[in-house]
């Protein structure tokens, strides 16, 4: 499952349809541009229950945000992000 999340990653950072963090992934759900969710292992409950409610498809990532950082080639943490459909 991992690999197949990692392909689509790359996907769409190639193209630049991500939303990177908790707030900027909220608003794009809303506004119906989501795809998908992606979250880091380590997310926190208060940020997983926000993110549960968005109607959108939830993936876990297996490494924390560090790793999911490095499989989005970002030079920062990243714990949530978004893939706009």
């Amino acid at each position: 499952m991992e690999q197949k999340i990692k392909q689509k990653l790359q996907e769409k950072i190639k193209n630049k349809a991500i939303s990177i963090g908790l707030n900027s992934t909220v608003r794009d759900a809303k506004k119906g541009e989501l795809d998908s969710v992606v979250y880091a292992s380590n997310l926190s409950e208060d940020m997983l229950n926000t993110i549960s409610k968005l109607g959108v498809p939830i993936y876990s990532y297996e490494g924390d945000s560090e790793a999911l950082s490095i499989a989005c080639s970002k030079s920062f943490n990243i714990s949530i992000l978004g893939l706009k459909k």
